[in-house]
């Protein structure tokens, strides 16, 4: 059986700009280095003052520092303990946000924001407020000390981390679904596993029940003429040829209702029986309202019939067969009654599985299956098979 892949159902894998930033365009993925590194040299191109003294000295300190907050954006967060990556982070946050404040017309305007949003996607939600609220509140202090009068606006920066939080919840519920996607291959991969092996064990049993006693019951039947022969008893050599032939006539008859019942198991269960029903000592009975069973239990409930009647033209050749169905508002009664044998010849190349394969049978369909010597008739003769099947 050929298992779907369902891995394929599964949202897209986020691509990894900076250790997973929950982009899914894998171009976009592919170029967020070069994205980064354009707003960083946008802003030095577009940063003033900057010189080797005064505010021209502070700003390239600024600018120097901002770049490493920046570029702390490309590595894996795995490659830092949390808490220095948490500190570094926090440091690139301030660093944002008195450049912010050092040229609001510049590109360096966009490094606050960036590391918010860096920050929401990196961390838990309070260590993340914490550094958005600390970028927020060093863009307004330095903002408000540069610039005459107060500017609220430089506290908004911070909200970027709103978008970074929101980012990181799509990729861990994404991270979930793509698990929950493999959990699911590797239990229907296993359950597919098992239908295969339950199959192979059904077939085995066909096989078994068609084969095996055809087979042996022939080998037994050409050595005895082989033996017959060799003494000079020719007629009893060619009897026993005849009844040879006879068996593997028979053995093909069962090969094909095997066949049949592998391609289609859905026949009424009493007509099925009453099919492998055909000897001249042998009768079927029903008793109380026939109902069907499902088409699985009828199939192995044929198959146990077949197995028990065979066995008993085997060793009890010649004896009365009686296959007795009684069904009850509960359950599904089954048995197959067998007199004393009055055949001279006694059967005795079975291979011993007839009844662990009826037991595995009954077992698959919740039934329970039982056999010994004896019958109503007669409790010291015979043999009864029966199963019970609750309805």
């Amino acid at each position: 059986m050929r298992v779907p892949n369902l891995s394929r159902l599964a949202p897209p894998v986020p691509a990894d700009g900076f250790a997973g930033t929950g982009i899914t365009d894998a171009t976009v993925s592919r170029l967020f280095p070069l994205i980064n590194v354009a707003v960083v040299v946008w802003a030095w191109l577009t940063v003033s003052p900057l010189g080797f003294s005064g505010a021209g000295l502070y700003g390239v300190i600024l600018m120097v520092l901002g770049t490493l907050g920046m570029s702390m954006r490309l590595l894996d967060p795995a490659l830092l303990p949390r808490p220095i990556g948490f500190l570094a982070t926090l440091a690139a946050g301030v660093v944002a946000g008195l450049l912010f404040a050092f040229d609001p017309t510049s590109a360096v305007t966009a490094f606050a924001p960036i590391i918010a949003g860096t920050a929401g996607f990196r961390f838990a939600t309070v260590p993340a407020i914490v550094i958005a609220a600390t970028t927020s509140a060093t863009a307004f202090i330095a903002t408000s000390i540069r610039v005459d009068g107060t500017a609220y606006w430089p506290l908004l920066v911070g909200l970027a981390v709103l978008i970074g939080m929101t980012r990181r919840d799509r990729s861990e519920a994404m991270r979930l679904a793509r698990e929950k996607v493999e959990q699911t291959d590797r239990a229907i991969a296993s359950e597919s596993r098992a239908q295969v092996l339950a199959e192979r064990a059904r077939v085995a049993r066909e096989i078994h029940d068609v084969l095996a006693h055809s087979l042996s019951g022939v080998n037994m039947q050409l050595n005895l003429a082989d033996a017959l022969l060799e003494d000079g008893r020719a007629e009893e050599g060619r009897q026993a040829v005849k009844t040879a032939q006879g068996m593997v006539a028979d053995g093909l008859v069962e090969a094909r209702r095997a066949v049949y019942a592998l391609r289609e198991e859905s026949r009424d269960l009493v007509t099925a029986i009453r099919a492998l029903v055909t000897g001249g000592r042998e009768t079927v009975s029903t008793d109380g309202e026939p109902w069907e069973p499902a088409p699985e239990v009828a199939a192995h409930l044929a198959r146990i019939v077949g197995e028990a009647l065979t066995n008993a033209r085997r060793h009890a050749a010649e004896a009365p067969i009686t296959v007795a169905l009684e069904f009850t508002s509960a359950a599904l009664r089954v048995s197959v009654v067998n007199g004393r044998g009055t055949h001279a010849e006694r059967f005795t190349g079975g291979s011993g599985m007839g009844l662990v394969g009826m037991r595995e049978r009954a077992a698959e369909i919740g039934g329970t299956l039982t056999a010994g010597p004896g019958t109503v008739a007669d409790p010291g003769a015979g043999w009864t098979v029966a199963i019970e099947v609750p309805r």
